[in-house]
């Protein structure tokens, strides 16, 4: 077929499918509550959670504080490789469970996780920062409204800036150097073009699945990495799916 490759588009029932599959995959884990549970401690380790709140309010930073900041330094890219690999074996059509958390695997999972972290800086990081500062100048330096509707003016940005990391990650999954996946902002677009509406029911669902989780302190680093995984499971079969189909239509 000659001309403009066309929009790929998809019907409600599609769209919600995906989410079906995503937990299908995760929950099919016999072993999916303790991979989450060691993923989420590497992430964010919970007892930081417990030292935050009276460090937050000018108590003592103590030496065991810093040293716990030092591990979770360590281990968070541990757990940012997992979800790399989750997002692999989905764009990959390999819907194996949730991956091992085998010590042979940590080096590799390091390695990723410093990878999807460079990619995240200028594709959702930074444009989020740029975003909150526009708010903040507009809403609290002009109108003098309280800083805390800075919230409502984060969430948009958040929900566009997640699945254009997610699109940016799945090339680097396809051999694309990691700096031109972070860099390539024209390439990420057409690709988040072809299954957008998907792309923002993802997002849209890890934001809710992220509000209920902070709203119960001590369970955030296990709602967040389960969310992360469910994302990225959710995000490799979009990007397949769109890319494999607008590739048929383009003949």
């Amino acid at each position: 077929m000659s001309g403009a490759p066309r929009p790929v588009t998809w019907t409600g029932e599609e769209l919600f499918e995906d989410i079906k599959a995503a937990f299908g995959v995760l929950l099919k884990d016999r072993y999916w509550i303790g991979k989450i549970f060691l993923g989420g401690t590497l992430l964010i380790n919970p007892v930081l959670l417990g030292l935050a709140p009276q460090a937050a309010k000018g108590g003592e930073v103590t030496g065991f504080l810093w040293a716990v900041l030092l591990v979770n330094a360590l281990t968070f890219w541990l757990a940012l490789g997992y979800t790399f690999e989750v997002l692999r074996r989905a764009k990959d059509g390999k819907p194996e469970g949730l991956p091992s958390w085998n010590p042979a695997r940590w080096v590799a999972y390091a390695k990723e996780g410093a990878a999807k972290l460079t990619i995240a800086v200028p594709t959702l990081i930074l444009p989020l920062l740029l975003w909150t500062g526009i708010g903040f100048g507009v809403l609290v330096g002009l109108l003098g409204l309280p800083v805390s509707v800075l919230g409502l003016f984060v969430a948009p940005g958040t929900l566009f800036g997640i699945p254009f990391c997610g699109v940016a990650c799945c090339r680097y999954l396809d051999g694309t150097p990691a700096w031109r996946c972070a860099t390539g902002f024209q390439e990420n677009w057409k690709i988040w073009k072809k299954g957008w509406q998907d792309y923002l029911l993802a997002s849209t669902f890890l934001l809710g699945l992220n509000s209920v989780t902070f709203s119960l302190y001590y369970s955030i680093p296990y709602g967040v990495f389960f969310g992360l995984c469910l994302v990225d499971q959710w995000f490799g079969t979009i990007y397949s799916r769109t890319q494999t189909e607008q590739t048929r239509r383009s003949r």
